[in-house]
């Protein structure tokens, strides 16, 4: 499995916000099938059954880190991603391409009894490590405009980002408007 920051760093954001309050039914992993096509989405773990059981343990990784991020602790947070990179069959192996430049592969021990909810875990674990490295704590952000609580990571030049989407800050600054109009 070829690592792709982007692509990774795009279905680690997607896993973390599949529970999104702003809606009447905020659980969006509902079933087995909207797992799958998620991962299907991002071009990860084909072919691997996924039960009703590795639904729930995943939504329970995906809470997890989801909750450990609002806390912002630092200390419990690296503990935990560090928990789900020990628990998966997927290790990283540098490697050098065609063109000299390096990049990492994933290698899946086929032989491990590690469950789809630990492979993800993993992936989201290394992805926000990366991250963190990267970017340091202050830019892994949950978004200002309530009700929503999407996390994301603030690439921007000057790691000021406020909202998770331009759709979020109009919400808000129409809100803010709306509000200032009444008095």
């Amino acid at each position: 499995m070829k690592y792709d920051r982007e692509q990774w760093l795009a279905f680690t954001c997607h896993m973390l916000n599949t529970y999104d309050p702003f809606f009447k039914q905020p659980e969006l992993l509902d079933s087995p099938k909207q797992l799958k096509e998620l991962l299907n989405k991002y071009g990860l773990f084909a072919g691997i059954p996924i039960s009703a059981d590795e639904l729930q343990r995943t939504r329970s990784y995906r809470d997890q880190l989801r909750n450990h991020i609002a806390l912002e602790n630092d200390t419990k947070l690296v503990q935990l991603l560090n928990g789900f990179e020990k628990r998966s069959p997927v290790q990283p192996r540098l490697q050098i391409k065609g063109d000299g430049s390096f990049d990492y592969l994933f290698e899946q021990h086929h032989d491990s009894k590690s469950s789809l909810a630990d492979r993800i875990g993993a992936i989201c674990a290394f992805t926000l490590g990366r991250m963190l490295v990267e970017y340091g704590r202050a830019r892994l952000k949950i978004c200002t405009s309530s009700p929503c609580e999407e996390i994301y990571v603030d690439r921007s030049k000057n790691g000021l980002q406020r909202f998770c989407s331009k759709r979020c800050a109009t919400r808000f600054h129409v809100k803010k408007h709306r509000q200032s109009n009444k008095t």
